[in-house]
């Protein structure tokens, strides 16, 4: 094997979690090839999980600048990231930041897209919740969790010190209905992950539904 086609097929099988057969297509080379430069990488093996643990999840979404994962998996034709057979990082994701299935679509609630930090995905039930109308609030949930949403780390970034969680982009929305209108839009935005520009936006535009 020439030493420019051997480089090509290990710059692949190391940046992304693929099968033989994916880079063989995309690549245009012999699975065989692929095999072979798996082998000599000392790679284990592509096998479609069913089952993940955060530490093998972490290691194929690593964290980047701004709190965002970068998913160096699989992905569909259209970019979609694949973390198995018929289901999405996103929804991995999701379940092992949330603790529970995902009802309905998983979706990135934050700017950058394919991001799949959990904190930054969201279900129908997180989106639902994002919507509505703080007037029939008078002050946020007594509960732990309410609509999917997490209360307490809620109530940490308005009333409490740092270090602030991290807030879906549901749950900052949804936080900001119940913040101090006499706060700076810079510290506001800090404690819910926004930028001091979307605190002014939402204050003389209101929050999007």
């Amino acid at each position: 094997m020439k030493p420019e086609k051997w480089e090509r097929i290990a710059r692949l099988l190391k940046a992304e979690y693929i099968s033989n057969r994916e880079a063989a297509a995309r690549l245009g080379v012999g699975k065989e090839a692929v095999a072979e430069v798996r082998s000599d990488l000392g790679l284990p093996r592509f096998v479609l999980r069913r089952t993940w643990t955060r530490e093998e999840f972490e290691a194929l979404a690593p964290l980047i600048r701004g709190g965002h994962r970068l998913w160096r998996g699989r992905r569909s034709p259209d970019g979609t990231p694949v973390a198995g057979q018929n289901v999405t990082a996103y929804r991995v994701s999701f379940r092992l930041h949330h603790q529970r299935e995902p009802v309905g679509h998983v979706k990135t609630a934050c700017t950058r897209k394919w991001c799949v930090e959990g904190s930054h995905l969201a279900d129908d039930l997180l989106r639902t919740a994002a919507v509505v109308d703080a007037a029939t609030l008078p002050e946020l949930p007594a509960e732990a969790t309410w609509r999917g949403m997490d209360i307490v780390a809620i109530r940490r970034c308005l009333r409490g010190p740092e270090p602030w969680p991290a807030l879906t982009l549901a749950e900052a929305r949804f936080a900001f209905r119940f913040s101090n209108p006499d706060m700076g839009a810079a510290e506001l935005g800090s404690r819910l992950g926004l930028r001091a520009e979307t605190i002014q936006r939402y204050r003389t535009k209101g929050v999007p539904s």
